[in-house]
Order: C-alpha cells, then structure tokens, then sequence
C-alpha cells in the first residue's frame, strides 16, 4: 500500500505535507486538511512498517531521506511540512535537508514537538509496554478494544521504534523558517520558554511561536484545530508575498 495519502490534490501551487507521529497512521491530520482553503494540496505520510511485510526505516534520518523522495514532485513548489510530537521531528529533518540543498520557499511547522539540549532528555525517552500502548491506541488514534490483535502487534512495535528513533536523533541545525505551536496543558512557564528557545536556535530564515488552548492531542481533536489550519494558511501567503516582492 501506498504511504502518501492525498487528503487533496489543490491546485497544485501550495501544498502541506504533515507527517505522521510516533503511532505511524497520518490520519489525525484529517480534521486540519478540512480546515484548510480548497486550493490548496494536503498530504499525509504515513510510517513504513504500517503494512503487513513493509520494512522500518532505522532512524530519523533516513526517513528523511525516504519521504523526501516521496514527495520529491512537490518540492518544487512552496510547502509548508508539519508534524504532531515526533512528526514534527521528521518534519525538521525534511525542512533542514531541502534549505541545505538550496530550497528558499519551505517552512516546518511543529505541533507541540519536544526537544532539549540537556543530555538527559533524550535519555528518558523509552519504549512503554503493551497494556500502555493499547491505553494510548483508544485514546487517542480512533481505534478500539476490538482491533485484531496482529494489527495491534504491529502498530506496538512500530511505535516503540520511532521512539527509540526519536531518542537517537540529535536536531542539529538548521533548517529555514520554523515555526512552533505549543499546547499550554502540562508544562510550567519556564519548560514552554525552554522549548521556544530551543527551537528558535535552529531556526536559519525566521521564527514564530504560538500557544493554543489545550493538550498535547487537544490541537488536532478540537475547536483548536482552527488555530493551528490559520497559522499554516499564514505561512502558506507568506509564500505569496515573497514572491510579489
């Protein structure tokens, strides 16, 4: 199976591509792609692995690699990347090898996406266990007890897998213009301070941060949904003015 899903093709002239979090599936995006103006093209990728005999992609990295070829026939247009938590990771990684290889018209857009200096973050960054993982599955991915058990399995692992990734990878700058929506439940002032000027730091072409209301999950679940789709349409006529100047 194929793992870019088209939520909308658009016009053809500004497109989004959100990347999937650690759970692997790209279709908690489906509410923000409603959100947005016709015109414009809406991608998801979802992680390899997802499918029965599909291999992982070993890090970061490399996915990088991987869903920039995937996408390489929108590259050429102005796009805005995003990414809920690891996501947005990907997300970076992406926006930081197309600025290196000359591409002006590219923003990330992370949805409450982690990062520390501090040594000891990635440290703690661990697998969780099967009774977690499925607490997680009803929560928050639309799925239910009944789900057949090889599915869950599968989706189990690939998780732990990108969280083992997300561990492992080290965010070295830089990437263009960066922009960082924060949910304001379950952090202290000074951490979303912490986090702003950690991502600011590797920011190459500007940077912006914003808080909506709510958790971590709240921003694609909720009325916030708005906010986040009215910062991507900011960015998306950003393109616009630069290329009127």
């Amino acid at each position: 199976q194929d793992n870019l899903i088209e939520f909308r093709r658009g016009a053809g002239q500004r497109n989004v591509v959100c990347i999937h979090p650690a759970g692997g599936t790209a279709f908690c995006y489906l509410s923000l792609a409603k959100e947005l103006p016709e015109s414009i093209g809406v991608y998801g990728v979802q992680s390899p692995g997802l499918n029965p005999g599909e291999s992982t992609e070993p890090s970061v990295e490399a996915m990088a690699d991987a869903y920039l070829r995937r996408i390489a026939a929108l590259t050429s247009q102005p796009l805005v990347l995003t990414g809920l938590s690891f996501g947005g990771l990907v997300a970076y990684e992406m926006a930081r090898r197309l600025t290196a290889a000359g591409h002006r018209q590219v923003t990330v857009v992370l949805l409450d996406t982690q990062g520390s200096d501090d040594p000891g973050f990635r440290q703690q960054i661990g697998t969780v266990d099967m009774a977690e993982f499925r607490d997680k599955l009803v929560r928050f991915n639309g799925m239910y007890p009944g789900i057949e058990d090889a599915q869950v399995e599968r989706y189990f692992h690939l998780y732990n897998h990108n969280r083992l990734a997300m561990a492992a990878y080290e965010c070295a700058p830089q990437a263009g213009r960066i922009v960082l929506i924060q949910a304001r439940e379950g952090f202290t002032r000074p951490q979303l301070h912490e986090l702003r000027s950690f991502w600011r730091r590797r920011a190459g072409n500007g940077y912006k941060a914003r808080l909506v209301h709510g958790g971590h999950w709240d921003m694609l679940e909720s009325a916030e949904v708005h906010r986040v789709s009215q910062t991507l349409r900011q960015e998306l006529q950003r393109f616009d003015t630069q290329e009127a100047q």
